[in-house]
């Protein structure tokens, strides 16, 4: 088998990219079943991290900034360091990718716990963290 060269993957990833551009853009994830539930909040209850990324997803690319930002406010950071990450990796973008430090798994793992925890406290502002 051959490895698959930076170009194919960049092309490849390009190609998955556009198709679920395209698919987010056409179909709202909040009326259809076309899209899956968060598994965490239909057996537990709680909304995980990730929970109303797919409907920011959408409202971003309706340039709804402000709704996709009242589903899930870590969708914003969170697409700017995978794209800078990608943008590094492929050579497009100079430096050191916001991904490769030492530390960055951790301090992500501490964010995403943290942002998990917070936003199902049913208290004052946390409660605007809830999509």
């Amino acid at each position: 088998m051959r490895v698959a060269t930076k170009k194919t993957v960049f092309v490849g990833l390009g190609v998955l990219s556009i198709g679920a551009i395209l698919l987010y853009f056409s179909f709202n994830p909040e009326n259809g079943l076309l899209f899956p539930k968060c598994p965490i909040h239909e057996y537990l209850g709680i909304y995980c991290s990730g929970c109303g990324s797919q409907r920011a997803i959408h409202d971003l690319l309706h340039l709804r900034i402000g709704d996709a930002v009242s589903h899930n406010i870590l969708i914003l950071p969170a697409l700017f360091v995978l794209a800078q990450h990608f943008l590094v990796k492929f050579g497009i973008l100079n430096g050191k990718s916001l991904l490769n430090y030492r530390y960055a798994p951790l301090v992500l793992l501490a964010v995403v716990l943290l942002f998990m925890a917070l936003r199902n406290l049913k208290i004052g502002p946390f409660e605007y963290l809830a999509p």
